[in-house]
C-alpha cells in the first residue's frame, strides 16, 4: 500500500508532464510545416513515445532481455531528446506568439540543437570521470593521512547499465587502487527481474584493503529490497544499515534511506548511533537533505548522491529547487563539510548534459 501511494503520484506527474509536453511538440509541427487542422498521425506518433517511457518500466520489472533492454534503452533516450525537443518547440511557439511566423531556419536551429545536444549526452553518460577531492577534517588520526576513500553512487543496473557497465567501473576501481569504497544507494535500478542481479557479479573481483559498505537508496525499495540486500552482501560488499563502525580511529556511519527520510525519523537513528565527537566521522546517506541534523550530532563530512545533478542542462535548476547549493559538489554548513555526487551511473534517459558519470576520491589531508 505504502509503496502505490509512492509509485501513483510519481506515474501521473509523468503522464501530466508528457501530455502536456506532447501538445507542445504536436503544436510546434503543426506550424513549422504548416499543417492546417488537426494531425492525429503526429499527435498520435507522439503519444506512442510518450507512453513508451511508462511501459519500459512495467516491462522492465518483470523480464530482462534482450528485447526489454533495447525497447527500455530506446524509450529512455527517447525522453532524453523530447526533453529538448520540448524546449526547442516552446521557444518556438513563443517566438511565433510574439512575431508572427518566424523564419523556418530558426526552427531548423532549434531543433538541430535539440537533437545534437542528445547525441552528445548519449556519449558523454558513457563516460566515467574521475572526481578528486581533498578533505581535512577536524582530529583525523595521522594513520588516516593520505588514504583515499572511492564513492560512487546512483549506477542503477538494470535495463541500460548492465553487467558490462559494472565491470567497466570495477576495472576503472581496479586501476585506481581505493583503500576503502563506499556505494551510496541505488545501486539497483529497482527491478530485480531475473538476470539484473548477477550483473553486479564483478564487483566481487574487487580487492579493497579497508573494505567496501553500502547504503541503500530509494530505488532498492522500489524492488525487492530483501533480493537486492542478499545480492549484495553476496558479493562481498557490508551493508550499513544504521550503523556505526570504527576504523582506525575515523567513524563510518550508514544509514538506510527509508529509515531516514523523514526529519524525526533521523534524528532517532543518530541519537540511537552515540556518534562521538571527540573523533572525526563520515556519514554515508543517499539523499542530501536534513543537512542541519547531521551537523547537530557532530557529523565531519556527509557523502551523498540521489540528485544526478539531474543529468541534463539545465534541468538542473529544478534539482536545486528541492536541495538547494547541496545539489552537487562539496559544500559546507557550519562545521559539517557535505559532497553531493552526481553519480556514477543514469536514471531514465542515458544521457549527461552538461554533468558527468563520476567516481569521487577524496584525499584526506
Amino acid at each position: 500500500m505504502n509503496r502505490a501511494k509512492t509509485i501513483i503520484p510519481f506515474l501521473i506527474t509523468i503522464l501530466a508532464f508528457l501530455y502536456l509536453a506532447n501538445f507542445v511538440v504536436y503544436e510546434a509541427i503543426l506550424l513549422i510545416f504548416n499543417i492546417n487542422g488537426s494531425s492525429f498521425l503526429v499527435m498520435g506518433i507522439l503519444a506512442i513515445f510518450g507512453i513508451s517511457f511508462i511501459v519500459s518500466i512495467f516491462l522492465g520489472r518483470s523480464y530482462y532481455n534482450i528485447f526489454t533492454r533495447v525497447y527500455g534503452t530506446l524509450a529512455m533516450a527517447w525522453m532524453g531528446f523530447f526533453g529538448y525537443f520540448f524546449i526547442a518547440s516552446a521557444l518556438y511557439v513563443l517566438e511565433f506568439s510574439f512575431i508572427g511566423d518566424p523564419e523556418k531556419i530558426f526552427a531548423l536551429i532549434l531543433f538541430g540543437l535539440a537533437s545534437v545536444s542528445g547525441v552528445y549526452g548519449i556519449f558523454h553518460a558513457r563516460k566515467i570521470v574521475v572526481k578528486e577531492v581533498k578533505v581535512m577534517l577536524p582530529k583525523l588520526p595521522q594513520i588516516w593521512q593520505g588514504r583515499k576513500a572511492f564513492w560512487i553512487s546512483d549506477l542503477h543496473v538494470g535495463q541500460i547499465n548492465g553487467r558490462r557497465y559494472v565491470e567497466s567501473v570495477v576495472e576503472k576501481l581496479k586501476d585506481l587502487k581505493p583503500d576503502i569504497l563506499f556505494i551510496g544507494g541505488d545501486l539497483f535500478d529497482g527491478s530485480s527481474a531475473e538476470g539484473i542481479l548477477d550483473c553486479i557479479s564483478a564487483i566481487k573481483e574487487l580487492k579493497i584493503p579497508l573494505g567496501i559498505y553500502f547504503v541503500t537508496g530509494n530505488h532498492e525499495v522500489y524492488g525487492n529490497k530483501g533480493r537486492f540486500m542478499e545480492k549484495i552482501s553476496e558479493v562481498g560488499i557490508r551493508i550499513l544499515n544504521n550503523e556505526k563502525i570504527i576504523i582506525d580511529n575515523l567513524q563510518i556511519v550508514g544509514v538506510d534511506y527509508t529509515d531516514t527520510a523523514k526529519e524525526n525519523d533521523f534524528k532517532k537513528v543518530l541519537k540511537e548511533l552515540s556518534i562521538d565527537t571527540n573523533i572525526p566521522s563520515i556519514l554515508l546517506k543517499h539523499e542530501p537533505n536534513h543537512i542541519d541534523i547531521a551537523e547537530e550530532v557532530g557529523i565531519s563530512l556527509q557523502i551523498s548522491g540521489h540528485t544526478h545533478k539531474a543529468q541534463q542542462w539545465p534541468f538542473e535548476y529544478f534539482a536545486r529547487l528541492a536541495y538547494g547549493r547541496f545539489t552537487y559538489g562539496l559544500n559546507k554548513f557550519k562545521n559539517l563539510k557535505v559532497y553531493t555526487s552526481s553519480g556514477t551511473g543514469t536514471w531514465g534517459p542515458p544521457m549527461r548534459v552538461g554533468t558527468d558519470s563520476e567516481i569521487v576520491i577524496f584525499t584526506f589531508i
